[in-house]
């Protein structure tokens, strides 16, 4: 049922900007305050009572990443109630199990039921990734047991081998076109979850996905077609038999609302695994946005692959993005900061779905809970 935006909405949204940077309040307040009121507002605003997460700016429906990202949220927030029914609802409406006999998600749901059963690979590795993240942090063996099949099934159906004999990560049940040419989504790769991946499986394909990450986000951000790069990642890409990147007709190749996600999908490998080659794909994108707003501090939604902005607007995704990168990287950014505060703050985005679920990741830094969970002992 779509919900209507009300005053304890906006409440909410303006506790939690004021809450994360220093300085915007005498209150003192401890460091993850301001990431459990954000919860609290996300649950509200996303999160149905049956566990489904709607997009209200979508018409209020489902896609498989909305649910993974979910469950990814709930375990960090250590809150097994919501993961409980997150991951009940997933299973029952978006598995395609009985339909198509494997473990991976129907991608889009809407109006009570799945409008397309194509899986999309991010929301596979996510899914698995926040269910083998809640057998560690809960000790619960089904949700191990259950992440182990679809890791299966996403190396099974979800990838394939390229140039050089290198496994690539396909979109979904699809991207591998003719004459050896494959579709890449670049922030659909999860370098972090792919090492906790073979961690598990012991599978060496998974630490072969990990070097196929820095090698599409170097290669695919220095040259695309005929065009220099500076170090942004396009969203969709084409890479030959023969490794080269090319435009994918029909999609976007700007460092738009795909990629913004590099920095939280790399970010994770740089806290938890100390990644070289990550760091230096977030340095780069980093620079350069750094470059465009030097005199605002404003970034841009969207830029051309050589750096320019394509649009004059900024967005929820951007700042919570470039606000992530600027904890990594430890750079003041005070703007940036700012920007990412008068955002949460404003009423046209507290219920921005894509953009809240983004901003999970500075609050959660700041909050010091983006740990890596390990087996224990």
């Amino acid at each position: 049922m779509k919900q209507r935006l009300n005053y304890k909405n906006i409440f909410f949204g303006v506790v939690v900007s004021c809450l994360f940077f220093v300085g915007c309040t005498d209150m003192k307040t401890s460091s993850e305050e301001p990431l459990v009121t954000w919860w609290k507002s996300f649950k509200k605003n996303f999160i149905l009572p049956d566990g489904r997460v709607q997009r209200p700016e979508h018409d209020y429906d489902t896609v498989s990443e909305g649910q993974a990202y979910a469950m990814l949220f709930s375990v960090f927030m250590k809150d097994k109630e919501t993961f409980t029914l997150l991951y009940d609802w997933t299973e029952k409406h978006l598995s395609r199990s009985d339909a198509y006999g494997d473990h991976l998600l129907a991608w889009h749901w809407k109006d009570g039921d799945v409008r397309d059963w194509m899986p999309a690979s991010d929301a596979d590795c996510d899914f698995a990734f926040a269910l083998l993240l809640a057998s560690l942090q809960w000790e619960e063996k089904v949700y191990r047991e259950k992440a182990v099949q679809v890791i299966h099934d996403i190396l099974k159906l979800e990838t394939a081998r390229g140039v050089d004999n290198r496994l690539f990560l396909l979109p979904g049940l699809w991207g591998n076109e003719k004459k050896g040419h494959l579709v890449q989504n670049p922030s659909y790769y999860s370098p972090a979850a792919f090492r906790m991946f073979y961690e598990i499986t012991q599978d060496d394909q998974w630490l072969d996905l990990v070097k196929t990450t820095y090698w599409i986000l170097n290669q695919s951000g220095v040259h695309m077609d005929n065009v220099s790069g500076c170090g942004l990642i396009p969203d969709w890409c084409i890479v030959d038999s023969r490794g080269n990147i090319s435009t994918a007709e029909g999609r976007s190749n700007d460092y738009g609302w795909e990629a913004v996600r590099v920095p939280m999908r790399v970010g994770l490998d740089i806290l938890w695994y100390k990644t070289a080659d990550a760091n230096t794909v977030v340095e780069k994108i980093y620079q350069v946005l750094q470059r465009s707003g030097a005199d605002t501090g404003e970034i841009r939604a969207v830029y051309r692959y050589t750096g320019v902005p394509a649009v004059e607007y900024s967005s929820l995704p951007a700042d919570a993005m470039a606000c992530f990168m600027a904890q990594i990287l430890n750079s003041a950014a005070d703007k940036i900061r700012a920007s990412l505060k008068n955002k949460l703050s404003e009423k046209s985005f507290i219920l921005n779905y894509y953009g809240q679920s983004l901003a999970f990741f500075p609050l959660a830094h700041e909050a010091g809970i983006l740990k890596r969970l390990r087996q224990s002992q």
